[in-house]
């Protein structure tokens, strides 16, 4: 099942170790042209980090970490979480709703590309007092539900990280 909260991800985060190598779920190498910037290779899509993030390693349902370059665990202002598993939905509007039903969020009428696939954003009230889900786009695709989840203080915060990371998402093996 692809449920999540925040908690969860503070205490992944907390076993990640930033600028890995290959793991066999997440391949990082430095993007060409911009030393600030990783090309990451997650097995079914790769991506490139938004300006000054870093990749992080997780486990289980995570992917990987986005977190903001130079910060590290606990004094993290902002993230964004890669997870994948199996759809308990059937399709990625279903996905969005129920994420935004248990995260007490809305989903957006405009829905978003993600390199040929329709993905539907969702956004939440932000906690001033912690980071937690604010921004987050859900698909389903090849069987498996994929949720890109921005955490903030703050609306807004991760709004053009995430607009990059899906400018920049490849899939990989697969038909359109």
């Amino acid at each position: 099942m692809l449920r999540l909260c925040f908690a969860t991800y503070l205490v992944a985060f907390a076993v990640c170790f930033a600028n890995a190598q290959n793991n066999g779920r997440l391949d990082v190498k430095p993007a060409p042209g911009d030393p600030t910037r990783f090309v990451c290779d997650i097995g079914f899509a790769t991506f490139t980090t938004p300006k000054s993030w870093t990749p992080n390693r997780s486990n289980k349902s995570t992917y990987a970490i986005l977190t903001q370059a130079g910060e590290t665990s606990p004094k993290i202002s902002k993230m964004i979480s890669i997870d994948a598993g199996k759809p308990v939905d059937p399709t990625s509007k279903a996905l969005a709703e129920g994420y935004a039903k248990k995260s007490n969020g809305k989903v957006l009428e405009k829905t978003i590309d993600i390199d040929g696939e329709t993905g539907y954003r969702i956004q939440c009230q932000p906690n001033p007092n912690k980071v937690q889900p604010i921004d987050c786009i859900a698909i389903i695709k090849d069987g498996r539900a994929i949720l890109l989840i921005a955490g903030a203080k703050k609306t807004g915060e991760t709004e053009e990280a995430m607009n990059e990371l899906v400018k920049s998402w490849k899939w990989k093996n697969s038909a359109k």
